[in-house]
Formats: structure tokens, C-alpha cells, sequence
């Protein structure tokens, strides 16, 4: 069995009804065509249509972001082109189906989506005839034939209006009685103006040419204007009045009419809130579809019969039968039994949205660092391949004690450590890197509805020894995994509510930061911030995995890493800052070539990572080489070495320092932004030792006791804190 998890954007009348529908006839849905859609988020403008409809909290989207990401199909049934095409893009964008019933968008912004139309990740089939599949019959039946003429009652509002004005009513009081059968809107413009059929009217000349011609394309008029006395004689003479919406391809003609039907015409006894569509085709002739074409369900029918289509598709393009997720939870978040039980309710849960979870997890708590002090407390430098074997067994520890919770709740569960999963690395003890993941074994449990666990931050070299991935490592187990696996998406759950845009400890209104492209967020880790491992974010960035960092105590948005939305303009996202920054000074370097490939290839030796490295100007025949390390890594340097490989007079040492950096979208494209980073800290006394730019980040160094007060005013003067 297929599940599908469905968001609905918009509870108005069309939207209420495939939420009603859903929910309600969902195990019938189930049972006659194999498909469980599961109604995983929901958004709307007025909270009051979440308590109408009984919608309970967990289905509440935060916003479009949170419906998409937790959707494999989103249903836009919000209405009109401010709002619906900004969501669409954003969900065609992330890689999700778009259902709609909404015929503005589809005729204005159709040219702008048909890439999307023709590989089958927009559909639309509620459109134009309601209840009427006249577009799957065009897209699927009909795609070899010629289309020579369509023409059709496209509008159940304005036909039933007619049908009973010809019975002697007044517009006026057939109009408010529509209203409140809830066949016409309040403002009943767009129907009986002749818009709506319009529109309708565009969205048929683009299924069948391919390209959408718009509204503007369309001569129309409506039945606002209609002579009572001349539909009395229509109906004396034997015939009705009828809206019809014609389109004839030999000559490219597209109108909304009002026509006279004589009882030979198909369109005769289609009365009511009736629709009804005849195609003309070269090889098979004549088509007719007739059904209801006013009202929620009707409309939501042909919604649902979309979501059928998508999941006939979804077959076809040899998709799997369910969405993987991969989850990842720090040390924080299982640092007890209590916490590590409310993860497995949290994973519990996630399972019952329709996703198949694939868990990561660390070590609980501080048991790396109380394993690293073991170590130590017999020698201070342990050998590094015997101490990867002993800090493994902390996630070891992690993912078979929530099999077991995931077990004592009903749930099939397994875990799986590095060297079970054959999570091959390189032999960089302490920092290796992975060269192979082996999916296999993960990918058959899941086909039979397992919970696979697994423990983060190990590997195992091709000889069979141990191996940890560094410092956030169970990040990049995840993100990898994620990748491996195919998944959709990596949610990596953290003890804050996503990136800020300031350490929130220092900056008391720091807010979350929606959404981070990769480089952004390479950036931001190798520059403070601790929310994610720099490595894993690159292999993000190299593989094109999307990342959600979420809160694991709480319900949160999260800040989603991704390829990000395209900017031109300079945009600052966030401040970061390093402590317990060194500047090594070589001076009075000679000037001639090879002194510089020295200096960096004696510090490669030394396993020492400089952050940033200015060549002062040039004084006689000499030159002064500075650059910036973390002070832990002082230790490995040897100073005699380098300063004779240098030829340097002097090597001084200056500690004390912060790296203070603001991250965003082509920084350096403007000077302004630099102009204003300094000017910021000129006006706080802060004086500047060294400055490194690229187009995501702008550097400075400064004295580590200003470091609060730098990055409190630059959050301010970029007023970050806002939207």
C-alpha cells in the first residue's frame, strides 16, 4: 500500500471538502484504489476554519514551508494569483506535486509552469469543468488526436442562474439565492461578468496547444445584462439561453458567449448547476462530458481524482511506495531515559504521518567527553584508532536502547552500528571521512515497515578498524544517509529551534532564520556557529541534500538548507563570531618566490588549520606574513621549524583574539555592506586587526573582551531581529 501525505492550503469552500473527504472516506479510498493519503498539514488565512472542520493541532502548518516539506503532494486551493503563485513556485521549487482547482493561476501563470505540466508535477483537472474530467481526457486519451473545437457550459453558477431566469425569476433574487445555496461567491463578479469561463477558456487552449494564452486572449461577456423581455421570447420561441465558453483551434478563436440552444443542441436539458464540455476531434469525433459544476464537492472530487493521477505517475516513474525521512537527534535530546522515550513518541509520531523514519542518533548526553576524560585520566594522548573504538560505544548505547523503547510501543525497530552498515571511511582517526555507504540492508528493513536506527558519528575503515567523523559527526552520518537513501529530506533535531540569526545567549531578540542556502550555511559553521558540523553541510551543499533543523523538545518551524531561493541584491542573514582566535606573525620574510609554499607546507606537516593569512606590504627586500589559528591548535605548532623554514627574523605570537563575521547573499558585491560592518564597529571603539571577505561572508578580527558588544551592535545595525 502507496501513502501519500497530502497538504491543503486553504479551507474555504473547495478546500473544506477535500479535507471532509479525506478524512472521512479515506479507508473506502484505501480500499478501491490501493492508495492511503493521509492529510498530513494544513494551512488557512482565518484560524476559526481549523475549529469548523476539527482540524487538530499537529495538522497546523506553521507556514507554506512546514506544509510543503511535510507533503509529497500540496493541494493550492487558496484562490485567485497574489498568494496561490508564490506558494506553487515554492512547492514545484522543493520538489513537490501541485494539485490545484484554481483556473486564475493556471491561465496566467501556465507559460511559466509547463515544464512542470508536462512531467507531471502540476495538475489542474478541477479547473475548468468541476466534477468534468475534461482535462485528463485531453492530457491522456486524446494526446495523439488533433483537437479541432471544444465548447462547453463552464460555469454551474451562471447556468443555474439562467436556468432560472428563464422560468420568470429576477436576476436579482436568483443571484442571492445562488449565494446561498453556496453556488456564487459573496462577490459574484467573476461569474456572471464571464471571467470565470474565461479563464477556463484559457486553461483548455493551453492543454491543447501547449501554450496559455491568458484572459486577455479571450473575448467574453456575461449575463449581467441580459433583457428579462428577450429571454421571454427565447423561451416562447423553444429555445434556451446558454453561457458557452468556445474555442476553435483552425482559427485560434477563443470567446465566452451567450447563445440561444435549440433542443437538436447537446447543451439543451444541461440545466441547473450542471457543466457540460463537447470535444471535436479529427480521428475519433465527438466527445460530450456532463456533471455537477457548482459547489465544494464536485470541484473536490476532481481534486481527488488529480491525486489519483499523481499516484498513478508516481508508479510509472518507478517511485518508491512511501517517503523516507531521515531523523537525526543530538546528545541533548536522549540525555535520559525520559528524554530518549519522548524521542520515540516524537518518532512514533512522524511514522504515522506517512513517512518511513530513518533514525540517527548520538551519543546521549556528555558520554563522549566522559569517555575522551576516561581516556585521559590513563594517558593523556591516547592512542587515536583505540580511542575511535572506545567512543563509539556511545551512540552504540543510544540506538539499542531506543530500539528497545521504539519495540515496547509496538514498533518494529532495528539498529545498526557503522561497521554493521559498512559506513566506509578513510583512516583519519578522530576526523575520518566517509568513502562508501552500503544502503542495502537499511533500504530492506524499511521495505518491511522497520524502524532502522543507526548510530551516528562511526565508520569502519576497508581493513575493519573503527572510526569517528569528528566533532558533530552524527550530522554528517545523517546527511549522508540522507543521500544514500534518496531521501527527501534530512531533519536534524537540535536543543534550540533552528539557526538564529545571532547566538540567542548573547542577542536576546535573535530570531530563526527560515531558510539558508548550503554556502550560507558552510559559512556560518566554519565561522561559530555550532548548530551544524562544517563538513556535513558541505557534503550537503556537493550531494544536494535538503537539511531542516528543528527543535527536538518542541514543535518548531526549523531553518531549511537548501540550494536556496535566487537573490541578487546583498542580503545579511546573520552574525557569528569565533573565540580563543591567535595571530602568528612572521616578520621580516624574504621577498622572493617559494617562501610562501614553504610556510603553508610546513603547517600542512604540523596538521595546523589557518583561518586567515595577509602578506603585509613589501619594506626593502622583506615582507611580514600573519595568520589567524585557534588557539587550541597552538600546541602543534613548532616555531623553531617554521621560523628557519621561512627565514622569517622573528615569530611573534598574539592571543586574545575573536573572528566576529556577518553571512548572507553577495556581500561583496556592494561596498555598502562593508562600509556599514566597519563604520558599526568604528562607532563602538572595536579597532580591526585583520579582514577576510568571499561573496557569503565579510571577516574581521578584533580583541576578544569587545566581542559581546561587536556582535550585538551589528545585529542592530542590520537589524537583523526583523523579517
Amino acid at each position: 500500500m502507496r501513502k501519500v501525505r497530502v497538504g491543503i492550503a486553504g479551507l474555504g469552500t473547495v478546500g473544506g471538502s477535500i479535507y471532509r473527504i479525506l478524512k472521512e472516506r479515506g479507508e473506502e479510498i484505501e480500499k478501491r484504489v490501493g492508495e492511503r493519503f493521509i492529510v498530513s498539514k494544513v494551512i488557512n488565512r482565518s484560524p476559526q476554519k481549523y475549529e469548523v472542520y476539527g482540524v487538530p493541532p499537529e495538522e497546523i502548518a506553521f507556514d507554506f514551508d512546514d506544509l510543503i516539506l511535510n507533503s509529497d503532494v500540496v493541494i493550492e486551493a487558496i484562490g485567485g494569483t497574489d498568494v496561490a503563485v508564490d506558494l506553487v513556485r515554492r512547492a514545484l521549487e522543493l520538489g513537490r506535486i501541485v494539485v490545484t482547482p484554481n483556473k486564475n493561476l493556471i491561465s496566467e501563470y501556465g507559460n511559466e509552469f509547463v515544464d512542470y505540466i508536462r512531467k507531471r508535477k502540476l495538475f489542474f483537472e478541477a479547473s475548468v469543468g468541476g466534477g468534468i474530467p475534461i482535462i485528463s481526457l485531453l492530457q491522456d486519451y486524446l494526446i495523439f488526436q488533433k483537437v479541432t473545437r471544444i465548447r462547453g457550459i463552464m460555469n454551474g453558477t451562471t447556468n443555474y442562474i439562467l436556468t432560472e431566469m428563464s422560468k420568470g425569476r429576477p436576476f436579482d433574487e436568483v443571484l442571492k439565492e445562488a449565494q446561498k445555496l453556496g453556488y456564487a461567491e459573496a462577490d459574484p463578479t467573476n461569474d456572471v461578468e464571464g471571467y470565470d469561463v474565461a479563464y477556463k477558456v484559457s486553461v483548455l487552449a493551453g492543454v491543447v496547444t501547449g501554450r496559455f494564452p491568458g484572459i486577455h486572449s479571450v473575448r467574453f461577456e456575461g449575463i449581467t445584462g441580459i433583457d428579462p423581455e428577450y429571454l421571454k421570447e427565447i423561451v416562447r420561441s423553444g429555445k434556451k439561453l446558454k453561457l458557452i465558453g468556445e474555442l476553435d483551434f483552425s482559427t485560434n478563436t477563443y470567446e465566452v458567449r451567450l447563445r440561444e440552444v435549440t433542443p437538436e443542441d447537446p447543451f439543451f436539458n444541461v440545466d441547473g448547476v450542471d457543466n457540460a464540455i463537447e470535444v471535436s476531434t479529427d480521428l475519433a469525433g465527438d466527445f460530450l462530458l456532463k456533471g455537477r459544476g457548482a459547489g465544494g464537492y464536485p470541484t473536490a472530487s476532481a481534486v481527488i481524482a488529480d491525486l489519483f493521477r499523481v499516484a498513478k505517475y508516481k508508479v510509472l516513474g518507478g517511485a518508491e511506495k512511501f517517503s523516507v525521512v531521515v531523523m537525526k537527534f543530538g546528545g541533548a535530546a536522549i540525555s535520559d531515559v525520559e528524554k530518549l522515550e519522548k524521542v520515540a513518541e516524537k518518532i512514533i509520531k512522524r511514522k504515522k504521518s506517512g513517512v518511513r523514519p530513518v533514525v540517527v542518533l548520538s551519543a546521549m548526553g556528555d558520554t563522549t567527553d566522559r569517555l575522551i576524560d576516561l581516556a585521559k585520566t590513563i594517558d593523556e594522548n591516547p592512542d587515536p584508532r583505540e580511542l575511535d573504538l572506545l567512543l563509539s560505544t556511545g551512540e552504540i548505547q543510544s540506538v539499542a536502547l531506543m530500539s528497545i523503547a521504539l519495540r515496547k510501543r509496538g514498533y518494529r525497530a532495528i539498529s545498526f552500528t557503522g561497521n554493521q552498515l559498512k559506513i566506509i571511511t578513510d583512516k583519519r582517526y578522530g576526523s575520518a571521512r566517509i568513502i562508501d555507504i552500503n544502503t542495502d540492508i537499511i533500504s530492506r528493513y524499511l521495505r518491511q515497515d522497520f524502524i532502522p536506527v543507526i548510530a551516528g558519528f562511526q565508520g569502519i575503515t576497508e581493513t575493519g578498524d573503527i572510526t569517528t567523523l569528528g566533532r558533530g559527526g552524527s550530522d554528517l552520518t545523517a546527511i549522508a544517509l540522507a543521500y544514500s537513501l534518496g531521501a527527501d529530506l534530512c531533519e536534524l533535531y537540535k536543543d534550540v529551534d533552528g539557526v538564529y540569526t545571532a547566538d540567542p545567549k548573547i542577542v536576546k531578540n535573535a530570531r530563526v532564520i527560515k531558510e539558508l542556502s548550503w554556502e550560507e550555511m558552510i559559512e556560518l559553521s566554519r565561522h561559530g556557529a555550532q548548530v551544524l558540523q562544517a563538513r556535513a553541510a558541505e557534503f550537503a551543499r556537493k550531494y544536494g541534500v535538503k537539511v531542516l533543523i528543528k527543535n527536538a523538545h518542541r514543535e518548531t518551524r526549523g531553518t531549511l538548507i537548501w540550494e536556496g531561493t535566487k537573490v541578487e541584491n546583498p542580503i545579511v542573514r546573520a552574525v557569528t563570531f569565533e573565540d580563543g582566535m591567535a595571530k602568528v606573525v612572521l616578520k621580516d620574510v624574504p621577498d622572493k618566490p617559494g617562501v610562501a609554499a614553504r610556510i603553508m607546507r610546513t603547517l600542512s606537516q604540523m596538521d595546523v588549520n589557518i583561518d586567515m593569512i595577509i602578506q603585509g606590504m613589501k619594506s626593502g627586500e622583506y615582507n611580514t606574513v600573519a595568520f589567524i589559528v585557534p588557539e587550541s591548535q597552538l600546541e602543534k605548532l613548532d616555531l623553531d621549524l617554521l621560523k628557519t623554514r621561512s627565514d622569517a627574523r622573528e615569530v611573534i605570537i598574539e592571543k586574545g583574539l575573536a573572528k566576529v563575521s556577518i553571512v548572507g547573499v553577495n556581500l561583496t558585491s556592494s561596498p555598502e555592506i562593508s562600509a556599514t560592518l566597519f563604520e558599526t564597529l568604528a562607532n563602538e571603539g572595536i579597532n580591526i586587526d585583520m579582514i577576510s571577505a568571499s561573496s557569503s561572508r565579510i571577516s574581521v578580527i578584533i580583541d576578544s573582551k569587545y566581542v559581546e558588544d561587536a556582535v550585538k551592535a551589528i545585529h542592530s545595525r542590520f537589524e537583523l531581529d526583523r523579517e
